[in-house]
């Protein structure tokens, strides 16, 4: 499996893995997956996992336009339902850890439904801790919880690298 960054002929194959995220109904509130033209301006950056296709994507976009918080992003991982378990996920969420440090991200944070199992352990594997929940955030739209009202697990990873110009109290 290679680890590479986004190109544009992925991004037919990276709607199709978000649409089957999204299709579980616990990868996101969000109801449609992104078009292929949303794909490329949806992150900063942008890696897939590839092995005979695309098998998964990570990405991280800023969460503010705010320029205090320029190096505060917001990370997306998946994983096509047949790669599941594979390892993907992790390879992709480690390499993104890696090249947004080199690109000045300092803080990485993941917004992850508490029945999202593997996404919550991926996020700790890879150095992301809880910060808490988000009782109720918002009401699901579709999928097997569609009509209820969504729990968010918060979680963050503080690069020990990337933005450290003082010590952290």
């Amino acid at each position: 499996m290679k680890v590479r960054r986004l190109q544009p002929g992925d991004a037919a194959r990276v709607s199709l893995i978000h649409q089957a995220g999204l299709a579980t109904g616990h990868a996101s509130f969000r109801e449609v997956a992104m078009t292929t033209a949303e794909v490329a301006g949806s992150f900063s950056l942008c890696l897939v996992a590839e092995s005979e296709g695309v098998l998964g994507y990570a990405g991280v976009g800023a969460t503010s336009a705010r320029p205090v918080y320029s190096g505060v992003g917001e990370v997306s991982v998946y994983v096509a339902p047949e790669a599941a378990g594979r390892g993907v996920g992790r390879a992709l969420l480690t390499r993104l850890v890696s090249e947004s440090e080199e690109a000045g991200w300092w803080t990485l944070v993941a917004q992850i439904f508490p029945e999202n199992a593997g996404s919550l352990a991926l996020h700790r594997a890879c150095g992301f801790e809880v910060l808490g929940v988000r009782r109720g955030l918002g009401r699901m739209g579709h999928g097997p919880m569609a009509g209820r009202w969504r729990d968010v697990v918060m979680m963050e990873r503080r690069s020990a690298v990337a933005g450290v110009a003082e010590p952290r109290v």
